[in-house]
């Protein structure tokens, strides 16, 4: 999961965070909690469901593609596309996530086809080009985006696939107080502001989707 630059320390809080809580977020994914968990996981943590679902989609046949998960977590989109034939790499600055994506691309045959990066990707030197980047659940802990979007604009030769966190709903608030008491910072955006921030890094949006509390959308470079 990503920094952010408007404190020099956030971006050292955001990754302790997360680092710390990998495997509880991950059993998200697996269902790897009791069936009370699981049952309020599938209501109120739907988008996460729908996104993934969203991804999946608006990627289509990616065999032959090279893709970068900004922000990759746990590694659920980096095996799941390289199982459909992609070349995918995952750049997240916690390293425990990084350990549970590697763990899972070898567990699902896919390690060959997989790379994961452990860098903001501010920080990440690198002159590689990919047909896709996807940024999913990475713009709630970015106060300023667009140095970030800028940066992806540069490793995008095609498609860009965003998920932003949508301001003014009252799972944001209920989400802004629980995440601020627990250290990690996180934002969200109007559907105009992110956006905009797509724009002004060199992208134009081509759809918009409201998925739950998330803005998602599809941008190509320009």
């Amino acid at each position: 999961m990503p920094g952010t630059n408007v404190k020099t320390d956030e971006s050292q809080e955001i990754a302790e965070y997360w680092n710390n809580i990998a495997h509880q977020f991950d059993a998200i994914y697996t269902g790897e909690k009791n069936p009370v968990s699981r049952g309020l996981d599938r209501w109120l943590r739907r988008d996460i469901y729908q996104r993934f679902e969203w991804v999946m989609s608006e990627a289509g046949d990616a065999r032959g593609m090279k893709i970068c998960d900004i922000g990759c977590g746990s590694g659920r989109f980096v095996a799941s596309l390289a199982k459909r034939g992609a070349e995918v790499t995952g750049v997240d600055f916690a390293p425990e996530m990084l350990k549970l994506g590697a763990q899972l691309a070898e567990k699902e045959g896919v390690a060959d086809r997989t790379k994961f990066v452990l860098s903001d990707v501010l920080d990440w030197k690198t002159d590689e080009k990919f047909d896709l980047v996807i940024a999913i659940g990475f713009w709630d802990y970015v106060a300023d985006p667009l140095p970030r979007l800028q940066v992806i604009r540069k490793l995008t030769k095609m498609t860009f696939l965003s998920a932003w966190p949508r301001a003014g709903t009252l799972r944001a608030a209920i989400r802004s107080v629980r995440l601020k008491a627990a250290g990690c910072p996180v934002y969200f955006f109007r559907l105009s502001q992110a956006e905009d921030y797509i724009q002004r890094a060199g992208f134009r949006v081509e759809s918009h989707q409201i998925l739950g509390q998330l803005h998602c959308i599809r941008s190509t470079a320009v």
